[in-house]
């Protein structure tokens, strides 16, 4: 239906599909529709937390390699020996040290870029939103609007769709905990 939508809206389907995962359900909610459409590009954010350099981020994509976790074999943050080690992220929903299984499978067969976004790009993401838009993002999809703006700021005129799930509200305590100046 949404792929209906934006061909009855646009008259041509979308350039790019930006979403951060966590688990990964809901960018499969948006990603689902246009898996079998080649040119449209589509990008899952990971959670980069203080950078996947470092042991403090959610990037099992990235950074992970395949285990079982949950009765699922998938990409997980692992130590040497195979235990689950702790992932890190500014956004809870995205703190999580593995990924659903299709995401997994669209890794490996090349069908989706996995990119990372850490936590100051999130933040700067989810100030810029919150007083440009009116609108607070939550954490999650923040990471996703970090590069979002880097895409359309790089590539005038294409059709962007970013998925913005969840509301910013629940995040507040937390965004200004850390950083004291208004974000609105």
């Amino acid at each position: 239906e949404a792929k209906k939508q934006i061909l009855k809206v646009e008259k041509r389907l979308p350039d790019y599909l930006v979403a951060c995962i966590g688990g990964g359900s809901n960018a499969l909610g948006l990603f689902y529709p246009f898996l079998n459409n080649e040119d449209v590009n589509i990008i899952g954010i990971e959670a980069g937390g203080k950078g996947i350099n470092s042991k403090m981020h959610a990037a099992s994509l990235s950074r992970g390699k395949p285990g079982f976790l949950h009765g699922n074999y998938t990409y997980l943050l692992q130590n040497e020996e195979g235990q689950i080690t702790d992932a890190h992220s500014i956004s809870a929903g995205l703190d999580y040290p593995g990924i659903g299984p299709e995401h997994s499978w669209l890794h490996d067969i090349g069908r989706i870029k996995y990119l990372s976004t850490t936590d100051e790009q999130s933040l700067d993401a989810f100030k810029l939103c919150s007083r440009l838009e009116g609108i607070i993002p939550a954490l999650e999809p923040a990471h996703a609007l970090h590069i979002t703006g880097k895409l359309a700021s790089e590539r005038k005129g294409q059709i962007i769709i970013m998925n913005m799930c969840g509301r910013g509200d629940k995040d507040l305590s937390a965004v200004l905990t850390l950083d004291r100046k208004s974000v609105v």
